[in-house]
């Protein structure tokens, strides 16, 4: 578990890196 904004941050850079390379990856985050 990661605090919320570890989390978003995290999201925030898999959605980017899947976006840059075309890839139909979608990060979600939930609390938990």
């Amino acid at each position: 578990m990661f605090t919320a904004e570890v989390a978003e941050t995290k999201v925030a850079m898999v959605n980017q890196y899947a976006r840059e390379n075309e890839h139909p990856l979608l990060c979600t985050l939930e609390k938990a």
